[in-house]
């Protein structure tokens, strides 16, 4: 049968975000401060956006871009002094280095910019970067982050590998094995004593069992000393450069007033700045005497403007409604503390408000909530639950608040063990296994009986 080239019509389907629903993500998970400060942005971007309280600045700014418009020669030497291309970019990230100081998400997201292949890459990377915290460690599961950009965990496994050979060096761990063992792959000594240690034989390092690794490893105790000496001028915390001395305020998402019914969630309304659509220019766009240049420009901005107030309206919308189901559902923790914890998770909360488990990650991501005791993350809240065998849950933060307080009252000269903890649980009838109570004591960093 001979070849043949030919068209072929096919009809296929592809799921593509418009820029409104991509707007909307991206203010989803901005957290109420970094909001605000977008806010202000668009207000100065975008003439048809004016504040509330005083809009004469605004009206100014407006007819100086408008005879922009009309004048074409000062449009066209705008845009002859725009960076263009990978050279602007690394010049303004190398010129970003010496003036103000960053924060660690701030640079690390240049440094995505310049080294990311594509724009799949660089949503993901900052979604990695958004769940780093200030000691350079990645704090939300792969799983997580490849369910909430819809993407496989291979991918991101990808883009976080690129992360990790960024300045500094360790940042983006998920241990600090994984950290100290970055340090020593840029230094290219992965291979050696001290990165063997690191790789395989930490937990025994933290305990000093240096006979045991100098036994495995077939080296003296003078060799392994030598190595650790090595080890300790690592750096443990990465990021810790780049924390702010200044304290900073928190600014909670919404506050919770108390009252005979429960509690009353109270958006933080406020903290945001007042604006709407300018009257003046909209009027201005029906006007037939208006040149058209002119119409396109005013039209243009006002379906900005609209986008920008309606994903705003959506934020709130959505974190209210997830904050309304968190509290009821940890009514009990509120009252009584946190051995009333109950199981709540991303998939339950999206369920009970109809949006998607991904949306409600963003939602709930560095946004914080004011409670009668204090300030919480909305994460805080969010925890797993251990099957018991009447078939219910029982929530995996309780039994951790459990675990400590039971290892807070031990005798010193005793210490209680993982099996002990797990008998002593089951007495208040609560069944926990004992492999369990270690992963549980691994994430409270809490050592083990014979190391306390």
């Amino acid at each position: 049968m001979p070849l043949e080239v030919k068209l072929q019509p096919k009809l296929t389907y592809k799921l593509r975000l418009t820029p409104q629903i991509k707007l909307a993500l991206n203010l989803l998970q901005l957290p109420l401060a970094q909001l605000k400060e977008y806010i202000k942005e668009e207000i100065e971007k975008n003439p048809l956006l004016e504040p509330s309280e005083d809009s004469t600045s605004s009206n100014g700014k407006l007819d100086e871009i408008l005879k922009k418009i009309e004048n074409r020669e000062n449009k066209e030497s705008e845009s002859d002094i725009l960076w263009t291309g990978e050279d602007g970019d690394k010049k303004q990230y190398r010129e970003s280095l010496i003036s103000a100081s960053l924060t660690l998400q701030e640079h690390l997201s240049r440094q995505l910019h310049i080294f990311s292949n594509s724009e799949d890459e660089r949503k993901i990377g900052e979604s990695i970067i958004g769940n780093i915290n200030d000691n350079g460690y990645l704090d939300c599961p792969i799983d997580e982050i490849a369910e909430s950009n819809r993407t496989t965990k291979s991918q991101v496994e990808k883009v976080l590998a690129l992360i990790q050979t960024f300045d500094p060096i360790g940042v983006g761990a998920r241990d600090l094995r994984e950290c100290l063992w970055l340090q020593l792959r840029a230094k290219r000594e992965e291979n050696s004593l001290a990165g063997l240690i690191v790789d395989k034989y930490l937990p025994f390092l933290e305990k000093k069992r240096y006979g045991y690794i100098a036994k495995k490893l077939k080296r003296s105790v003078e060799e392994i000393k030598d190595a650790i000496k090595e080890i300790a001028k690592l750096q443990p915390r990465p990021g810790c450069s780049f924390s702010q001395e200044i304290t900073q305020r928190l600014i909670p998402d919404a506050i919770l007033k108390r009252n005979k019914d429960g509690y009353e969630v109270i958006p933080n309304d406020w903290e945001l700045p007042r604006f709407g659509l300018s009257a003046k220019y909209k009027e201005m766009l029906k006007k037939n005497d208006t040149p058209t240049e002119v119409k396109e420009y005013l039209q243009e901005r006002l379906n900005a403007g609209r986008s920008l107030i309606d994903a705003v309206n959506k934020r709130q919308e959505t974190i209210q409604k997830i904050i309304e189901e968190i509290v009821y559902t940890q009514k009990d923790f509120l009252d009584n503390g946190a051995t009333h914890f109950k199981p709540l998770t991303l998939s339950q909360i999206a369920d009970r408000i109809g949006k998607h488990k991904s949306t409600v990650s963003r939602a709930i991501s560095n946004k914080y909530v004011h409670t009668p005791y204090g300030i919480f993350k909305l994460r805080d809240f969010i925890n797993s639950g251990v099957k018991q065998e009447n078939g219910e849950l029982f929530s995996s933060k309780t039994i951790k608040t459990k675990i400590r307080a039971l290892i807070e009252s031990e005798k010193k000269k005793k210490p209680l063990s993982d099996l002990e903890i797990s008998s002593c649980l089951k007495q208040e009838g609560i069944f926990v296994s004992r492999r369990t109570i270690t992963k549980y004591r691994h994430q409270l960093k809490i050592l083990p009986s014979k190391s306390r």
